[in-house]
């Protein structure tokens, strides 16, 4: 595998750099890391926004959010696109609620903040929960609500999967509470060259809970790829 391969990461909703912290440090040479934020009122906006700041070729990582982001950016300009990887990432329409969800980033972020907290990763680790409540407060809820309402009007892209056929790495947490890891597979399933990986002991965060098993994963699909 190359070294110091070009990679833009993009953190899921209320999540910044720290998401990424352990697994960068982790990959050390092999990659040129980059972590992007862009809480635009659409996603595409925020596709736009990325792709005019990004390198040329890059290889894109997203959870959650960030992997929807991922997707309509990887839709936009597939041929700079080298590889792909997604966590955590529902590729359907918004669920009801959505947009209320939003309203509420805006007006008590705080409240929703220490409920997520309980979700995106496993209700045992204390730790991880706190990163996330610190990622939250840095970002805040202005832009939360912002990410959210992107999210809340994004489009179904299930049937326009197929024309990603870059490798792709797509992973779930076995315990993940918002992102079923069935939902992970069918998005594997749809995508031409696509390989799915489970990552026990882990809710919706890999690179948070499991920072050394993700590193793994990446570095043996990058070795396999580029």
């Amino acid at each position: 595998m190359p070294a110091n391969v070009p990679t833009i990461f993009i953190p899921a909703l209320l999540c910044d750099d720290l998401l990424y912290e352990k697994l960068i440090g982790l990959l050390g040479a092999d990659i040129r890391a980059q972590v992007m934020l862009s809480p635009r009122p659409s996603l595409a906006d925020s596709a736009a926004d990325i792709l005019a700041r990004a390198p040329d070729k890059f290889v894109l990582v997203g959870t959650s959010y960030g992997g929807n982001l991922a997707l309509e950016i990887a839709l936009a300009a597939p041929e700079r696109v080298t590889a792909l990887w997604l966590m955590g990432c529902d590729p359907g329409a918004s669920k009801p609620g959505s947009a209320q969800f939003a309203d509420g980033l805006a007006g008590a972020p705080e409240a929703i903040i220490d409920m997520l907290a309980g979700l995106v990763v496993r209700t045992d680790n204390t730790e991880s929960a706190a990163v996330f409540r610190a990622m939250a407060g840095r970002v805040g809820g202005g832009a939360g609500a912002a990410q959210a309402r992107a999210l809340a009007c994004r489009d179904d892209l299930r049937a326009r999967l197929g024309e990603l056929t870059m490798p792709t790495l797509v992973t779930s947490g076995a315990d993940d509470a918002l992102v079923a890891p069935s939902i992970g597979r069918e998005l594997a399933a749809g995508l031409p060259n696509a390989h799915f990986h489970l990552i026990e002991d882990c809710g919706h965060l890999p690179t948070l809970e499991r920072p050394q098993a993700s590193a793994a994963l990446f570095q043996a699909f990058l070795a396999a790829h580029l």
